[in-house]
């Protein structure tokens, strides 16, 4: 699976190019604020259709420019190749997926999964717990059929019940949601656990391997672990109705991450935290090669940043292992040992200008 034509128009700082990268590894070199980083945001946008830079797809539109083109030729597992195009003006989003107009960007990130590593992946540990419930989230929508469904359902029917509950309605017109938001919890729960269980050796494998430590992962279902969900939702009911909004549920779970007992906030350095994020990632990807023979793009932006020589080695090496194609981007290409047995293409930005280096 990967991407064997891109074109790009107006993404940024990037002049107007057509590039045929590499089906396994492409390094990205160039100087600081080159443009090597709008560069991986445009692959990203084929899958997302969003930056993952910003929440404002705007900022992406070329200065001056109506607006922004990306079109990418991608083959599928089956070989079979896609044509996915994309246009953002100020006001509205299109895209094409085989010539025709699709409506759900859920249909793109199903055909092209894709995981991102940035410096700033960091996020995922340090920040709210927001971005490890979307970091399941990511893993199940591509291993379980309907969990789409399953997630829209239980937002659906929590959004009902918290309007109820900011309307100040009865009590039994608020419990009215209770049986659906606990008959929907039970997918969303159990889809989510199975995942965790699933996940969890591979991630430990990963993390002996990159940072020589074992790091245990355990999902907070968001209500105490020894209480059913319906105790939960009964007893947490004057509270719910204090805040006016449900507060105990799949919305509020988090996943803890812990190496001898530790919290891995406190108990690894900051490049630790970068290659424990890699391990995740790594982990993810091989589950879904596992699972479905679905492999993922990869994109790494600054993959030598806050790592030595022999970490920097054996990362690449574990890229190199998952079959993917991976984008990484660096200021010096020279950092980034890439095994000579793996075909590669190495590209070139300057000014926003990519160009492609021929040895």
């Amino acid at each position: 699976m990967s991407i064997t034509q891109l074109s790009l128009q107006s993404v940024r700082n990037l002049a107007e190019c057509n590039i045929t990268p590499d089906a396994r590894f492409n390094v990205i070199e160039g100087a600081n604020a080159s443009g090597k980083t709008s560069f991986l945001e445009a692959i990203y946008l084929i899958s997302q259709v969003k930056s993952f830079r910003t929440h404002r797809i705007n900022h992406i539109i070329q200065y001056n420019k109506p607006e922004l083109q990306v079109v990418a030729k991608y083959q599928d597992h089956t070989q079979y190749t896609h044509v996915i195009g994309l246009s953002r003006n100020r006001s509205a989003t299109k895209i094409h997926l085989n010539k025709e107009t699709i409506n759900l960007s859920s249909k793109l990130a199903a055909l092209v999964p894709i995981q991102v590593i940035t410096p700033e992946s960091h996020r995922l540990l340090e920040d709210g717990p927001k971005f490890r419930r979307q970091f399941i989230d990511w893993g199940v929508f591509h291993v379980e059929h309907g969990f789409l469904q399953t997630w829209k359902d239980y937002h659906r029917i929590l959004r009902q019940r918290n309007a109820a509950l900011r309307q100040k309605q009865s009590k039994q017109q608020i419990q009215s949601w209770n049986q659906p938001l606990i008959e929907i919890t039970k997918k969303f729960h159990q889809a989510r656990v199975r995942y965790i269980q699933a996940l969890t050796p591979i991630v430990e494998s990963y993390t002996e391997q990159l940072i020589g430590k074992v790091v245990s992962l355990e999902y907070l279902p968001g209500w105490q672990k020894d209480q059913l969900f319906t105790d939960a939702l009964e007893k947490s009911y004057q509270q719910d109705c204090q805040f006016r909004h449900t507060r105990v549920g799949p919305h509020r779970a988090d996943l803890c991450m812990k190496s001898h007992g530790i919290a891995v906030q406190t108990g690894l350095s900051r490049g630790q935290q970068k290659l424990l994020v890699c391990a995740l990632r790594l982990a993810q990807i091989q589950y879904l090669q596992h699972l479905s023979q679905q492999s993922c793009i990869i994109l790494v932006d600054d993959l030598p940043a806050e790592l030595d020589k022999a970490h920097r080695d054996r990362l690449m090496t574990l890229l190199d292992d998952t079959d993917a194609q991976v984008f990484v981007t660096t200021t010096d290409a020279s950092l980034l040992n890439v095994n000579p047995q793996t075909s590669k293409k190495v590209f070139h930005v300057k000014h926003g200008e990519i160009k492609e280096v021929v040895y």
